[in-house]
């Protein structure tokens, strides 16, 4: 079948001549190879059951097709499905219409009312939209049934429905601690920090403290790795050579693995009080961050560029905590292969 001027719904691009597609054998929806093998089943199975069948839409012009079955990212402009939830580009959350549809009503008093609009415009009216929805449906989850009172009270300088919002994820958590903060304290305890630490900083997209902790992590790795593989070797032979050796040799053999695994030890301790400084620092680094960071957006000239750097600055990143993990997991190993 020709699916020229059809798209994948899979990832919502129109398909090329030379495409691996692959079509279900229960509905007929075509897709790109990559995006079935991706999903691990068709993108409409869930229509099944209903007795959806895939009917095309070849009666389309391209450009038609495309735009109405496709919507841009406010942020790096890609096309992708209108019901999407996420960019498939950057992973910016992008607003489902009904929430941009009922948003002129929902959203009472503009969250942004201290960012005066300018002539200075980088994003088209629908883009616009799609931030401002996205944005002000996070402020519902970080700040629920907030009083105008309470909205107009300051934290980093900010309104505080501002702040909760730039935060994300458990943002009222983090506004007991910068209150803290701004009382005068000058560390607190952070337990994600402590347990999760480089990774941490790179979900909340504190880059400099990450790349520091991050650093001395690898370091920490790859000056211990070598120990780590003698010590293992040893007690490999040891427990190979067992039944060949008397008491005194195996003690023998025990003391060099202790011997051995001595630098190991000490880098525990090491590992541990990194632990703990990042859980120590992390609340202050991260409220002197989100000041930093909403002083910035607001310094733009005009709404639509404050707009796309709170976005761009706020809010937390899976994929940057678990690529820092990554690294620190596989980098010391790449390093130790190349060398050797």
């Amino acid at each position: 079948m020709n699916y020229q001027h059809e798209r994948c719904d899979g990832c919502g691009q129109p398909f090329a001549a030379d495409d691996d597609i692959v079509v279900c054998p229960v509905c007929a929806t075509p897709q790109h190879r990559a995006c079935y093998e991706k999903e691990g089943r068709c993108v409409n199975e869930d229509r099944h059951e209903s007795g959806y069948v895939w009917q095309g839409r070849q009666t389309e012009s391209p450009a038609a097709s495309a735009d109405a079955a496709t919507a841009a990212c406010p942020v790096c402009g890609f096309r992708n499905r209108k019901d999407a939830r996420l960019c498939i580009q950057c992973g910016t959350p992008l607003a489902p219409a009904a929430l941009l549809q009922a948003q002129p009503q929902a959203s009472g008093r503009d969250l942004f009312f201290d960012v005066p609009d300018s002539d200075n415009l980088e994003l088209d009216e629908d883009e616009r939209a799609q931030l401002e929805a996205v944005l002000n449906q996070r402020a519902a989850l970080a700040a629920p049934g907030m009083t105008a009172q309470q909205e107009d009270e300051r934290i980093a300088g900010h309104p505080i429905k501002q702040v909760l919002t730039f935060v994300g994820s458990n943002a009222l958590r983090y506004l007991r601690k910068f209150r803290r903060t701004e009382e005068g304290s000058r560390v607190g305890w952070n337990w994600a920090a402590f347990f999760l630490s480089p990774y941490w900083f790179f979900y909340r997209k504190l880059f400099r403290p990450g790349i520091i902790f991050l650093t001395l992590r690898l370091a920490l790795a790859v000056f211990l790795m070598p120990y780590e593989t003698k010590a293992i070797g040893l007690y490999q032979s040891l427990v190979a050579n067992s039944a060949n050796l008397d008491e005194a040799a195996a003690q023998a053999a025990m003391g060099e693995i202790f011997s051995a695994m001595l630098p190991v030890y000490i880098g525990g301790g090491v590992l541990l009080v990194l632990a703990i400084v990042s859980a120590l620092l992390a609340d202050r680094l991260y409220y002197n961050y989100v000041k930093r960071s909403m002083d910035a957006a607001k310094a733009q000239t005009g709404r639509d560029a404050f707009l796309l750097q709170f976005f761009k600055r706020s809010g937390v990143s899976v994929v940057l905590g678990v690529a820092s993990y990554a690294v620190v997991s596989l980098l010391p190993s790449l390093v130790l292969s190349i060398f050797n």
